[in-house]
């Protein structure tokens, strides 16, 4: 079945990973958050991407060439895939990201899908801060959604705990964030 947007395609595909995860998990879900530019589709609707990242602490058989199709707003037929590569390690993170997740939707009582918090999102793009991941982080910044001296608390957090990046860079990249926010009035 064609979905009718990107955000329709998302859910599709959490449906098909639902198909693979034990009715055993009804009684306690198998919980996954939703990151990326498909995080930011929800948040902004200012963007879709060609796969669908998510973290997932269990592991679910999921199929190697899972897809869907959908519909975009000029009417072509788009595809967007399960990124398989897709490493929650490779990124920053606050430990506690778990706990600001956004809940969104349920599937068949054992598949519960989160969104990562806007400031989280935020946070999970510093350390690649490729274009994209500007535009992405300027996007969440513009919805107002989220605070500043948040963002920075959090991502200070996580650039202390973390390994695997250069510190220096990833703080330059902060501060490059610090100030895409709005310039408060006096």
């Amino acid at each position: 079945m064609i979905a009718k947007s990107f955000g329709e395609a998302i859910v599709q595909m959490m449906e098909e990973i639902a198909k693979q995860i034990p009715n055993a998990h009804k009684k306690e879900p198998v919980r996954a958050y939703l990151t990326g530019g498909g995080a930011v589709h929800y948040y902004c609707n200012a963007r879709v991407s060609d796969d669908v990242d998510l973290i997932m602490p269990f592991v679910v058989n999921i199929p190697k060439d899972l897809f869907v199709v959908w519909l975009n707003n000029e009417g072509k037929l788009e595809q967007v895939h399960y990124d398989h590569t897709y490493n929650s390690t490779f990124g920053l993170l606050q430990e506690d990201y778990e706990d600001r997740a956004v809940h969104m939707i349920t599937i068949e009582e054992k598949f519960e899908i989160y969104l990562l918090a806007p400031e989280d999102l935020i946070v999970s793009k510093i350390s690649r801060f490729a274009q994209n991941d500007e535009e992405d982080i300027q996007n969440i910044i513009n919805t107002g959604k989220v605070d500043k001296e948040r963002v920075y608390a959090l991502a200070d957090d996580a650039i202390r705990v973390g390994v695997g990046f250069r510190e220096e860079w990833v703080r330059m990249n902060l501060d490059e964030v610090m100030e895409m926010f709005p310039k408060e009035e006096l």
